[in-house]
This record gives structure tokens, sequence and C-alpha cells, in this order.
């Protein structure tokens, strides 16, 4: 084996992951782009993954990370600390950067509104702010919607409410490492304000190719100075312009791949790597990620945790 190689574990239940990081980067393995080998490590996420290397890679959705780290703390060994951006960080982006208004408070704080606060209309977007859970998808709801989703809510997990942006075209991702480019793709199109229908990258979808630079600047200039961690930004053109809104930053250890090229997608993988390598501002899972996910592997726990209620380590 290469002792050079980059070598990652793709914990994931969706197999479409991995083979679009093997078939774009298989081109840097053997043609003249190549810089250091890649080794990718597919694993399904159906148990606990053993055996990973204390210098590998790891790519895992959030709710396998809290289960895994669950396990391996029942197992007495240090949990997998994986970097990401603070969770407050779309919230504090200049309003150029945003066009919106955006609101991040507690599920305890929304269960005293009367009212939804000025600025977010009537039916406004609301989901977990730093993850996913299958009782509240992200949508667009009603004050009463959304009250009555958050009614068995952690009282200290943090909502993300913003208004509803009318009208968007293309959505752009743009991987930033340590105030850098590694990646980016345009990765859907939307048909209409009335229409449902997206096409994807791996559909055929095709972007304006003048898009992708702004988009990459656009995000340079939202994550400067606010996090050391590698960041996916994702962005989107309102129809008719072209002038890209940030939708949302997230970890890049749990970023889907697009259409990244070769030695982007070796970019994307080094980024990857850096977020356990040389780890800063771990990521730190919502309450209500962490009752959702967290006994996943409970039947696959060891003595130290069978008996105690389930912590984060």
């Amino acid at each position: 084996m290469d002792s050079t190689a980059l070598i990652c574990s793709v914990i994931t239940h969706e197999e479409w992951i991995s083979r679009v990081m093997a078939e774009q980067s298989d081109s840097c393995n053997k043609g003249t782009l190549r810089q250091r080998s890649i080794i990718l490590h597919h694993h399904h996420g159906f148990g606990p993954v053993r055996g990973v290397g204390t210098k590998e890679a790891i790519w895992i959705t959030p709710g396998l990370l809290i289960a895994q780290n669950a396990w391996l703390a029942s197992q007495g060994r240090p949990s997998w600390a994986l970097s990401a951006p603070p969770t407050m960080w779309l919230d504090g982006l200049d309003q150029s950067l945003i066009g919106r208004r955006i609101l991040t408070v507690t599920a305890e704080t929304i269960l005293t509104w009367r009212r939804l606060p000025s600025g977010l209309g009537q039916r406004p977007w609301s989901q977990l702010a730093a993850g996913r859970v299958s009782d509240l998808p992200a949508a667009r709801r009603t004050l009463e919607n959304l009250q009555s989703h958050l009614r068995t809510a952690p009282a200290q997990s943090l909502i993300r409410i913003q208004t509803h942006l009318p009208d968007i075209h293309e959505e752009w991702r743009v991987i930033v490492d340590r105030g850098r480019i590694a990646a980016s793709s345009g990765y859907c199109l939307h048909e209409g304000e009335d229409s449902r229908v997206i096409t994807t990258v791996f559909d055929g979808a095709v972007f304006d190719s003048q898009h992708r630079r702004i988009a990459e600047n656009c995000a340079l200039q939202a994550a400067k100075g606010r996090s050391p961690a590698p960041i996916s930004v994702d962005l989107a053109f309102l129809r008719g312009s072209d002038l890209p809104l940030i939708l949302e930053g997230n970890p890049v250890w749990c970023a889907a791949p697009y259409a990244y090229g070769p030695q982007g997608m070796v970019s994307f993988l080094k980024a990857v790597a850096t977020c356990r390598t040389d780890p800063v501002d771990p990521y730190q899972p919502d309450p209500w990620m962490l009752r959702e996910f967290g006994g996943r592997f409970r039947s696959y726990w060891g003595p130290v945790r069978q008996d105690q209620t389930m912590v984060m380590p």
C-alpha cells in the first residue's frame, strides 16, 4: 500500500457517495494529475465501524457519527472529533450575502411565541439548525404548524427559521478549506417557482459557467474570518440574477460530492481529511440529534455504557 495515500472511510447507507468520489478521483490516481493515491473504504453504517486508523479521513453522516461515538464511549475509547463551522455561522452573515431574515432560537422559545417575528413571512422555512431529525424535516410552516412539531422537542434544541426565497434557479456548492477554494460545482436547477421539477447535476443539468467564479468569490467572502474549520457553502442564484445568496454552511465531512472534477475531488477529500487530522471547533450535536441517533448501535455497546443514560462524549 502507498504510504503517502489518502485513505478515507466513507460511512453512509448511500452507495452513490463513495461511487462519485471514486469515479472522479480515479483519473488522479492513474493519470498525470496524480499527487497521492486515494483509497476509499465504503461502510454501510448498519453497525459500528471497526478498524478505522487514527490518521484516516472520515466522511460520515451526522446521525451515524453520533451513533458511532456512543458505541466508542461504551468501549471506553475516545470519540471521533471532526471539525465543523459554528452552528450560528449563517446567522452572522451580512444581509447582502443572505438576502433574507434568518433567526435561530431554541424550541423552548418558539413555543412561547404568539406570532412569528417580523420579516419572516407567514410560512417561513424551519429546520433543525445543526443537522436533521425525522420529526422536523426542512419545510415551510406556519407558526401553529411549527409549534405542533416542537411539542416533544428538547427544550434547548436550536431551530433555524428563515424567510422563503422566491424563484431559485441554480444551486451551487463550494468547498472552502483554510481560506482557499477546494472544489465547486452546480448541483441542481429549479424549473420555476410554481414547479416541483428539479434537475440535478447527475441528471444532466447545465449551469451558467460564469456563475462558478461568482459563487466561489461569494463563498470565500462568507467564510473569511468566520471559522478555521473547512466548510461546505451552498448558494442559490435567483432567476434573472447573477448575485448569489448563501443558503447553508455545513461541515465538509458530511457534504455530498458533486461534479468537482478529478483535481477538485482530490482537494475535497483532502479537506475531509483535514477535519479529522487537524480538528478545530469539533462538531457538537444538537440534543434532538442525540436523542434520535445516540442509541442506534445500543445492542453493540460494551459494559462501560450499558447501564448509563446516553450522553455524547
